[in-house]
């Protein structure tokens, strides 16, 4: 009994601390050291580019940027990659012509391509808090970073 009760608990802690891992900074050694690629300074065109290859109607689009590009770091803290974030937000049509709503979108950059492309609900799921958590610290940052 006492062993399947530490099972448990090590199975509990192990799941605990598997869900922050993503939450933890790589060190700063591995941020000064990181290799963000250029600026994207034609952020808008490469998002544009996404979106007609991605939506089916991509004229129906509507898109407000909330940040210019910014540096930034995804995946996780012990294999991290570095690019630029760009958050914005996007409603499109659905296939009755009705505005699906507005949805927080962080687009993560690098080399002048999209690397990952997530979007938000209003929910308080693990992806949706991801994309927050992406865009807090830029959104409202128009600035070009060094």
């Amino acid at each position: 009994m006492r062993k399947a009760w530490m099972a448990a608990v090590v199975v509990a802690m192990s799941g605990g601390l598997g869900a922050c891992v993503h939450r933890l900074s790589p060190s700063a050694e591995v941020v000064r050291a990181a290799d963000y690629g250029p600026y994207p300074a034609d952020y808008k065109s490469i998002i544009d580019q996404y979106h007609k290859a991605r939506i089916k109607d991509p004229g129906s689009i509507q898109v407000e940027y909330l940040s210019t590009p910014q540096k930034a770091w995804d995946g996780f803290s012990f294999n991290p990659y570095f690019g630029y974030v760009v958050c914005l937000t996007v409603s499109t049509s659905n296939s009755d012509g009705g505005v699906t709503g507005s949805q927080l979108t962080g687009v993560f950059i690098k080399d002048g391509s999209v690397v990952t492309y997530r979007s938000a609900g209003y929910s308080d799921k693990s992806a949706d808090l991801g994309v927050r958590d992406m865009c807090k610290d830029v959104v409202g940052k128009f600035d070009t970073p060094a």
